[in-house]
């Protein structure tokens, strides 16, 4: 069965942090605009019972028959404390040369939880006979090469023969602008003129930003270009989370006269504010939806509600965090510390700043001699927690475009996605407040793919990072390095990294490369590198030796094809 040959839909799949969601379009006729609905993902809802849900938890339990359940039945355990045997909040490590406990790899792990979609779509989305869909996976924009590769081999391993990547900032997007034309609302902005828009994405353990400009002609053209992306950022919801439950935990040592000396071991602290973390997420939950329901700051009721059957030598301890307690614990996001960048790449807290990406990214434009924004559109999970954009509000000194489903954004923009990237080259899309009689193949938008947020580098042995891939280049791309190094006579080692310049202190490695060569070549050869970066931003490479036998090694990770 060939994937989206036959088929009269198109999927989009949000593959979150904390939550996976799914979304489906039927791919319109003559009449009409496209009109995506979020499907029920079907999963474990207890340890024997499958079931359907809006969203399904990106959380995985390992029973003691050694079978992975994903969805409800494992965030429910996950919520019973620290095991093992769960894996969550695991999209944070792909790219990285991880293995969990129980064996499995981040990119395993996502498998795993699209192995439930992938089970879905065939089982209650596939229409009686088609064949399999086309099928869109988001990621945020400034997801470097490895970890587009870990993506792209969790989508194989989950029975996926092909599958298109998209950027999640792009995706609400595009869910946003139809949202506005099906609602025939008149907008904050007049975009008739060009308008520069600063896309804020915070998920669950993500904050992705970029740039893009913006323009809708008299005839309800949308005009998209991107402009500027910046690098990834591991910063979300569940670091509200964990802050909250470390300031917790040192209320519960202080009301028992517990000394911290006296708990020597990381282990068991970890174990205790990983009890405390589901309590946490409910205070966020009970604090947002009454900043949602226009409640000022003086009028949130304080959450008294949780309790531990036992806290160290404690029984029936009863939780309650106060909202100004809640301000305090989660304050160190919202200081000026972006100001002052931390050069130590052991600092997990270094990027955990509501203003530091939106700092960086306008820094680029001032650099690049760029205008400034005109307004933000905020959407992600965590946009539901008001003081984030009161806070944004506040630093930009503009306009708060906002996502009304941010939870269900991202899925509903990527199964729209496959519509509006048709036919690039041809008209672009019409989208106006009127259904309008148009051929299938005229959805088009003028679009211009997020760029590469940080340049790639080399290091060879014994010499400095080489810069070989210009930070901004427009995607796709290929080409051959200008510049050589040489290698030694059996093979060559190098690493590859992601920066913004070779003194970037927060420069990360993407891959370790280790290659042998089929025949020996005469010490300090020459040898120069050839690259491409396809739409879906996976890296291909080649090493060229220029010897008599004039080797060609190829680097790329394997992946579809790879």
């Amino acid at each position: 069965m060939s994937e989206g040959g036959n088929s009269s839909i198109y999927v989009g799949i949000d593959l979150g942090t904390t939550n996976t969601v799914m979304a489906v379009c039927k791919k319109p006729k003559l009449h009409g605009f496209p009109r995506p609905m979020v499907r029920d993902i079907n999963q474990y809802k207890t340890a024997r019972q499958m079931g359907i849900q809006r969203w399904l938890p990106s959380v995985l339990f390992v029973d003691a028959d050694k079978k992975i359940k994903v969805g409800q039945y494992a965030h429910e355990r996950k919520d019973m404390g620290a095991d093992k045997r769960i894996l969550y909040n695991t999209k944070i490590d792909m790219g990285k040369e991880v293995v969990y406990e129980n064996g499995l790899t981040p990119a395993e792990a996502a498998a795993e939880i699209l192995k439930v979609c992938h089970t879905t779509i065939r089982q209650s989305v596939i229409p009686k006979g088609e064949d399999f869909p086309e099928v869109t996976i988001t990621v945020p924009a400034s997801f470097n090469q490895n970890q587009i590769a870990d993506t792209l081999k969790a989508a194989k391993l989950a029975g996926f023969e092909k599958v298109s990547i998209l950027e999640e900032p792009v995706a609400a997007l595009y869910n946003y602008i139809l949202g506005q034309t099906l609602a025939g609302d008149e907008q904050m902005i007049d975009f008739s003129e060009t308008k520069r828009v600063l896309v804020y994405d915070i998920g669950g353990g993500t904050c992705d930003v970029c740039v893009v400009d913006l323009k809708i002609d008299e005839k309800g053209v949308y005009d998209i270009h991107f402009v500027v992306t910046n690098r990834y950022t591991e910063f979300g919801g569940v670091d509200f989370d964990e802050q909250v439950a470390i300031g917790l935990l040192n209320k519960l040592f202080k009301r028992y006269n517990i000394s911290d000396d006296s708990v020597n071991s990381s282990e068991i602290k970890n174990d205790l504010v990983a009890k405390l973390l589901p309590y946490c997420e409910g205070y966020k939950k009970f604090y947002s939806d009454q900043l949602n329901n226009n409640f000022s700051s003086d009028e949130v009721r304080d959450a008294e509600f949780g309790s531990l059957a036992k806290f160290m030598d404690y029984e029936g301890v009863e939780l309650d965090v106060t909202y100004k307690e809640y301000q305090e614990y989660t304050k160190i996001f919202f200081d000026e510390s972006y100001r002052h960048p931390n050069r130590d790449l052991t600092d997990k807290m270094r990027d955990k700043n509501i203003f530091k990406p939106v700092h960086q990214i306008l820094k680029k434009l001032r650099e690049r001699n760029e205008r400034g924004i005109d307004c933000v559109f905020l959407t992600g999970g965590m946009s539901k927690y008001l003081p984030i954009e009161t806070a944004l509000e506040e630093f930009c000194k503009c306009p708060i475009l906002k996502s009304e489903e941010p939870m269900d954004a991202v899925a509903l923009g990527a199964a729209i996605s496959k519509l509006i990237k048709t036919n690039k080259n041809k008209s672009d899309m019409i989208i106006g407040s009127e259904e309008i009689e148009v051929p299938e193949e005229d959805y088009s938008v003028k679009d211009s793919r997020p760029r590469l947020p940080e340049a790639i580098f080399i290091d060879v042995e014994n010499q400095l990072p080489m810069k070989i891939i210009d930070a901004n280049i427009t995607i796709p791309c290929k080409d051959e390095v200008k510049h050589e190094f040489h290698v030694g006579s059996n093979g060559v080692r190098f690493h590859l990294f992601a920066g913004q310049s070779q003194w970037d202190p927060e420069m990360r490695i993407l891959y370790d490369y280790t290659q042998t060569f089929p025949a020996l070549v005469k010490p300090g050869t020459a040898a120069r590198i050839r690259y491409e970066i396809d739409e879906d931003r996976f890296l291909k490479m080649q090493l060229l030796i220029d010897d008599v036998r004039q080797q060609v090694l190829d680097l790329t990770v394997e992946t579809f094809g790879g």
